[in-house]
């Protein structure tokens, strides 16, 4: 699928990115910094709210586990009539709109402990309200991304990204942790508010505008048909359904780990804020190793085994997890992370620009919406199911059930016919 612009001249970027890729368009420069930017905080937020939530209110696992849900429930309610009405307008603005009010919805937070009215509601709101507007940044910036690049430049803009994402899962957990320290779980929160605010300002410096959707010919349109069509297309799709099946699992049971290990890390290790940091910073460093390979990989094995072969790391840096004890933890807690973190960028670069490159303009947003729905929703499970866990059958428990569900996400892709996909496939479009 070749890339569709609008008529920019030479504001748009595509005169360069025929010259150079992507990496002189002027444009992908500027998403790509907003979405370092705003990744880096996110990182930093999702570290300091939990031990805000432990050091302040004092949480339970289940507490824990519905504040984790309660960040990618709008995946489960909002995602697919998201991804029908994306499809309808441009996507830019939704960018720029969703940063600003996460960063209004996340300074709240600071402002209400610095009070003194903090409240476990209004930290469940809060983070409730940042994933519904999360919904729409994804879905919207998923299907712009292949407007503003060439389809054959779609996966080195995916790995830039990536690696950016990567880098930032590498330092944030870290300097949350010392930052919580030193600052407080409160203020650190307060950078991740700013950083959404900085990553809006820079997704509204892009000048490249996506062509308006096609109208509809006075015709009124059915949301619930085109949902339905978006949902279809995804499930019906052979590689699509298996992709979706086997990350719905890797990220039920990455959530439900989550969870669990930083409560174990804090209450029955008594690690530091720091060492926490620390130990989810490893993952990073995988990330970071995945993505700045991923490249080579790719054009060593192809896309589908690819995306097998990082589907099978998470699943081996999962299992390792739950062999950290009290009197051995560490080589087992860094070892899971950096493997698990190793495989995910190798699995998510190929998938995406495989998805991206299998689907037309007119469905890429509903699909990308259906496949968040399938992936991303089970992480709204995962947290609550895990603090359930914990407190039935006991923490040790709960991490073998969590990493057995993501470690056992493979086998299923193996059999499917993504590992035969070497090259982006020339699909055409449906009638």
């Amino acid at each position: 699928m070749t890339c569709v612009s609008a008529k920019q001249g030479s504001d748009d970027g595509q005169g360069a990115a025929r010259r150079g890729g992507v990496w002189r368009v002027p444009d992908f420069q500027r998403l790509w910094a907003a979405q370092s930017i705003s990744e880096t905080g996110t990182q930093i937020g999702q570290l300091a709210v939990p031990l805000l939530a432990i050091g302040a209110l004092d949480a339970s696992a289940t507490e824990l586990g519905f504040l984790s849900g309660a960040r990618m429930l709008p995946f489960l309610v909002l995602a697919l009539p998201a991804g029908a009405l994306l499809d309808r307008i441009r996507r830019l603005p939704v960018l720029v709109v969703s940063d600003v009010c996460r960063a209004l919805l996340l300074a709240s937070v600071p402002v209400a402990y610095a009070l003194d009215l903090l409240t476990f509601v209004q930290l469940y709101l809060a983070v409730l309200l940042v994933g519904v507007f999360t919904v729409a940044f994804d879905v919207a910036y998923q299907s712009y991304l292949p407007t503003l690049v060439r389809r054959e430049d779609l996966a080195d803009a995916n790995a830039r990204l990536t690696a950016s994402a990567s880098a930032a899962e590498l330092a944030g957990p870290a300097a949350a942790g010392v930052l919580a320290g030193l600052l407080g779980a409160a203020a650190t929160v307060l950078l991740d508010a700013l950083s959404f605010l900085v990553s809006g300002l820079l997704c509204r410096a892009v000048r490249h505008r996506e062509p308006a959707p096609e109208p509809s010919a006075g015709v009124r349109r059915s949301l619930r048909k085109e949902v339905g069509e978006g949902l279809g297309f995804v499930l019906r799709h052979p590689v699509l359904r298996a992709v979706a099946g086997c990350a719905a699992l890797l990220n039920l049971g990455s959530s439900m780990l989550t969870v669990l290990v930083t409560l174990y890390m804090v209450r029955e290790l008594h690690y530091s804020s720091t060492m926490v940091g620390v130990i989810f910073s490893l993952g990073g460093a995988g990330l970071l190793g995945g993505a700045l390979c991923a490249g080579r990989v790719i054009d060593r094995l192809g896309y589908g085994r690819s995306i097998t072969l990082g589907s099978v790391l998470c699943g081996v840096g999962l299992a390792v997890m739950p062999l950290a004890s009290p009197e051995l933890s560490l080589p087992f807690l860094l070892g899971g992370q950096l493997l698990f973190g190793f495989g995910v960028p190798l699995f998510n670069i190929a998938q995406v620009t495989l998805r991206q490159a299998l689907t037309p303009d007119r469905l890429r947003g509903r699909m990308n919406a259906s496949m968040r729905f399938v992936i991303w929703s089970v992480i709204a499970v995962g947290g609550p199911v895990a603090g359930l866990l914990a407190e039935t059958i006991g923490m040790r428990g709960a991490i073998v059930v969590a990493a057995a569900t993501g470690a056992l996400a493979w086998p299923a892709l193996v059999v499917s016919p993504v590992p035969a996909l070497r090259r982006l496939p020339q699909v055409p479009e449906p009638t």
